[in-house]
This record gives structure tokens, sequence and C-alpha cells, in this order.
């Protein structure tokens, strides 16, 4: 896909893989895409996904298997939790050089349908096991359990994609990839949907019902979400005001910005910032008892 921006793996110590247990609130994450394979495995409440344009809710104990440089992005509602287990692209070219062309089923239920698919929702859940025991050698177990659990995923859920296809769909997909590298580029300053859909040669009507199939959100909503995304890293680490950080990163309403807010990150932008200041607090209270 033309435009991508890389993202890395931050890897568990001494594992393969990113391997956590998420437990959020409602939270909303922006359309985007990565070159690393990512497996969701939903255990609690409830989550919705726009993959490739369409929508998937998984049961509770269903994966969902995120294939490299797809467009998605993730929605949950209310407490909820899940399995969340990302592989680089370099580990995954170790064993198939042309991990590009492998594709992965995407919606795969715990409904037992072969001894493979059941080896597989095995070795799964003894890692995320022995991930959370964390006993002496933990990381020889879990590892050999992701290995496992990757082998039978690419026997029962996997086929190798056509080289050369360049259909419909992938020719909107570089046009929304283009759209999205623009807003990312130049969130901080006025951008309208009439300038995006001119970028791409499309009428303003294609150009709204294009980029709503393969992301799930409005242009304006998702220029929203890219802003407030950017403006909560900076909310994080520096010192100037709310109105401040809003006007930095193109935030001009504010009634809108705080909806918006509180949709990706359930609460508001003055509580987050307290609590990351408690936090601070304690971990520099802690380290001068630390010998």
């Amino acid at each position: 896909m033309d435009h991508i921006i890389h993202e890395e793996v931050s890897e568990n110590i001494n594992l393969p893989a990113k391997l956590e247990l998420v437990h959020c609130m409602p939270m909303t994450i922006p359309a985007h895409w990565h070159e690393y394979l990512e497996i969701l495995c939903l255990i609690d409440g409830r989550l919705t996904a726009v993959i490739q344009a369409e929508t998937y809710q998984p049961e509770p104990g269903s994966l969902l298997v995120i294939n490299s440089n797809e467009l998605h992005m993730t929605q949950t509602a209310g407490l909820t939790t899940y399995v969340l287990l990302q592989i680089s692209a370099e580990q995954m070219r170790r064993f198939f050089p042309n991990f590009e062309a492998l594709h992965f089923q995407t919606l795969i239920t715990k409904v037992i349908q072969s001894p493979d698919q059941k080896e597989m929702f095995y070795h799964l859940d003894a890692m995320v096991s022995e991930y959370e025991k964390q006993t002496d050698g933990y990381q020889l177990l879990v590892t050999a359990h992701l290995y496992e659990f990757l082998y039978y995923l690419y026997r029962c859920c996997s086929h190798w994609n056509e080289s050369g296809s360049d259909d419909d769909s992938s020719r909107d997909m570089k046009r929304i990839a283009g759209i999205m590298d623009y807003v990312r580029r130049n969130f901080r300053r006025p951008l309208t949907l009439n300038d995006a859909a001119a970028s791409q040669g499309l009428s303003r009507e294609y150009f709204c019902r294009l980029f709503k199939k393969y992301t799930g959100q409005t242009f304006l909503a998702y220029v929203n979400s890219v802003r407030t995304m950017n403006f909560y890293e900076e909310l994080l680490k520096s010192d100037e005001s709310i109105t401040q950080l809003m006007v930095q990163n193109g935030l001009t309403n504010y009634k809108v910005f705080m909806r918006v807010f509180k949709e990706m990150y359930g609460t508001t932008p003055q509580k987050i910032r307290k609590s990351a200041a408690k936090s601070a607090a304690k971990n520099a209270a802690e380290s001068l008892f630390t010998p």
C-alpha cells in the first residue's frame, strides 16, 4: 500500500511478540494500518471492528485477525477485556519470506470445526495463562505456545493471495491511504472535505461514501480523532493549558472536542492529566525509598 507509515511492535522483554491482557473502558481507535500481524481475542464486553470495509462484532472467545497493511478501526463499549497479540513482520518473515502475500482468516469463532482449530485455541489459552503466571522461565513456555498457535493458525485459517491483483478495492484502498497520510501530516491546520475529495479526483458525495465504507468514520470524525489522539499524547507530556493544546492540534470546537475525547478515552482530559500527575508523584516517592 502507498504512503505506509510504519509502526514497530513493542515486544515484551525476552519474547518474540507483544502479548498483553487489555482492560479498557469505552474507547475508539481510529482507522489505521501497520505491517505487523495483530490478533485480538475478546474475553468479555463488546468490541466492534471495521476491517477492510467489513464490520465485525465478535462474540467472547472469538479471534479477530488483522493482517499486514489492512485498514482497520476498533471500538469498545463498556468495560471490555481482550487479549492483544502482535507479531512483527520481521518475525513472520523468518518463517514466511513472502509474508505480505499470506492472508489469515479475519474472524475465527470458538466453535470447534477441526482438530487443528482446537489445538490453535488450546495453545492461545496456554500462552496467556503462562504469561499471567510468569513463573521462572515462563518466556520459554510462552514462546513455545506462541509458535504452536501460529502453526495451527497457518494450517487451518490462512491462504496465499495471488500476486499482481489491482482491482477496484485495491485502488480505493490506495485513495483512502493517501488521504489518511495527508491528514496525519496536516491535521494542525484547517482541512476541508472538498479539498480531500478533490485531491483524489472524486466528487464530494462519492468520497464521503468511500471514506465511511473503509474507515467506519466520516472524514470529519476521522480528522477529529487524529487531532484528539495527538492532543492526548501532548497532554501527558506538556504543562500547557488544555486550551493551548487544543489550538496547537487544530481543535476549535470545545463541545465537539470533549464529546470525541470521552468517546475515545472514556473520561475528560482534566481527569487524565490529574491521574497522570498522581501516578508520577507516586513513582517519584517510591524511588526515594528504593535502595
